[in-house]
């Protein structure tokens, strides 16, 4: 083969690996969307409100939720931006949890930071620990 049909075979070769480099990008990257689609449908979250003079607690879409944190999020606060409460108003609601146990409903990671997100102030049981365990122990 002369040099000529080398190098267009090389270049063509090149063109090939860039294009399916590209093509396994895009399809593992989920096509760059806004990563909604993700959360199923009909997944509802806790939210509760940080205003002690209301304190509600209801369940909102997750996709909603996601989709304020995504329009509204400050890359310099250091938590996440609250939404407006359904009852008094005010900028003043956090995604919560339910305990499962007690039936409380708190903030998350009112345990700190080195704790399960999901740990019940009021009883101190943990879905995701006890999920683990049982993972753990071969039940799941």
């Amino acid at each position: 083969m002369d040099d000529d049909k080398k190098k267009q075979v090389m270049i063509g070769v090149i063109v090939l690996c860039l294009v399916a480099a590209g093509g396994i990008f895009f399809l593992t990257s989920g096509g760059g969307g806004d990563g909604l689609g993700t959360i199923p449908e009909g997944e509802m979250y806790w939210v509760k409100c940080n205003n002690p003079a209301c304190n509600a607690e209801y369940q909102i879409p997750a996709r909603t939720f996601h989709k304020f944190q995504m329009d509204n999020i400050n890359p310099l606060a250091n938590s996440a931006p609250p939404m407006e409460c359904k009852e008094c108003g005010k900028k003043s609601v956090y995604r919560a949890e339910k305990c499962e146990n007690c039936g409380k409903v708190f903030f998350r990671n009112s345990g700190g930071a080195n704790d399960f997100a999901d740990r019940c102030p009021s009883c101190k049981h943990s879905a995701e620990e006890a999920r683990r365990e049982a993972r753990r122990s071969g039940q799941q």
